[in-house]
């Protein structure tokens, strides 16, 4: 996973997209991936997430086509593909173009049609990391062609096409988090979002002494390949034993006493989920009173019930959590997990920021001693939301 910073502006992109397509764009839109800080798979069990938008950003530049087809380009290094109308709104190859298709069908069904345009597509999101670059692209690619529409599709119902588009167009049972965060992330706050509801408030982090610092496993991931699917109907099983709707109504007592019909897998996913409710509760007023060790605590034991109770961790993945306990810094270290769907991708961790440098120093050559692994870091800060960079 590429984590160097390479900036994207409107002034950056619209010459690679003049010399694609010989016109300039009348829309640039922008869309971050996110980092999870705590709160993982409980968003598909209406549970409650607590997510921060990155700097990083999935910039969208487009034109009405003058062709009369769509011509869309999915990066600085790929060739233009060809679609007619007809084709631009079913699942096709190549498969990055499921996101954009989904997307103008979904906005389609609500009324909005989406003319043939020409498309150029540019990141700085890392791919495959955990860090939702799908996501970002989903409610890029939304707000650019609603902007180029004149629709007024609020940030919400973004997230919800770009969730959408998720379920039908790529075949991942996603919960909400991921595009919501997108679309609706505010510079230097972290949103602790309601997933049964949608109700969210925003929490700041504006403590320049704390800083979030997301390492690379090297372990590239697909929340396609099964694993994720698998979860999912774990933790619907758990449901239709106990009864319930979903596992946001379940406790830990009544867990507890349902043990023996639950059986050991569906206890266990569904313990993971109810007490990673309970853990974001308890990051966030951790956060709203500036108190780091217990957000820390909280994030230490999400990562042991994803690793032990949800089973969606990797060995490399947890060596790089371990070695936030050991390395010689490790005091400057609040807390250390996995984020995002698992099966690899990135681990976050709060750090003293006086420190952060010598931490991620001394994580990247414990992981390279004990794995003979080479990776990289960042450090961000929360990001803004979705935005116009540029409408004509």
């Amino acid at each position: 996973m590429d984590l160097e910073q390479r900036s994207i502006t409107a002034d950056t992109i619209t010459p690679h997209f003049e010399r694609f397509f010989g016109h300039k764009p009348e829309v640039i839109s922008a869309a971050p991936g996110r980092v999870n800080l705590i709160g993982e798979h409980t968003d598909y069990n209406n549970g409650f997430v607590l997510p921060m938008a990155l700097e990083r950003i999935n910039v969208v530049a487009v034109a009405p086509s003058t062709t009369g087809q769509h011509r869309w380009v999915g990066s600085l290094k790929d060739a233009p593909i060809t679609l007619t109308p007809e084709e631009a709104s079913t699942p096709g190859d190549p498969f990055w173009s499921n996101y954009v298709r989904g997307v103008i069908c979904m906005l389609k069904r609500r009324g909005i049609e989406v003319p043939p345009v020409d498309m150029l597509v540019d990141t700085n999101v890392p791919y495959g990391g955990g860090l939702s670059s799908s996501a970002a692209f989903e409610v890029s690619v939304c707000t650019a062609l609603s902007a180029l529409c004149g629709a007024d599709v609020p940030p919400t119902e973004r997230a919800i096409i770009g969730q959408e588009t998720e379920h039908e167009f790529v075949h991942v049972p996603c919960g909400i988090m991921d595009q919501f965060i997108s679309a609706n992330g505010k510079k230097d706050h972290a949103l602790m979002l309601d997933c049964k509801d949608l109700s969210y408030r925003y929490i700041p982090m504006v403590d320049p002494d704390v800083s979030v610092l997301v390492i690379d496993s090297a372990v590239k991931h697909s929340l396609a390949d099964g694993g994720y699917a698998a979860r999912r109907k774990n933790c619907e099983d758990a449901c239709s034993i106990l009864g319930i709707p979903s596992l946001r109504e379940a406790t830990l007592e009544m867990l507890e006493e349902n043990k023996n019909k639950l059986g050991d897998l569906c206890y266990r996913r569904a313990r993971h989920v109810v007490a990673e409710n309970m853990r974001v509760a308890t990051f966030a007023a951790a956060l709203e009173r500036g108190d780091w060790e217990a957000a820390g605590i909280a994030m230490r034991g999400s990562h042991a019930s994803l690793r032990d109770d949800f089973e969606v961790s990797c060995a490399e993945v947890d060596t790089l959590v371990a070695l936030s306990y050991t390395i010689p810094s490790a005091a400057s270290v609040y807390g250390a997990r996995m984020t995002g769907g698992g099966f690899g991708g990135c681990i976050v961790a709060l750090v003293k920021s006086a420190d952060v440098e010598q931490v991620a120093k001394e994580m990247l050559e414990g992981y390279r001693e004990t794995l003979g692994i080479e990776t990289a870091y960042l450090v961000t800060r929360p990001g803004a939301g979705a935005r116009l960079l540029y409408k004509a």
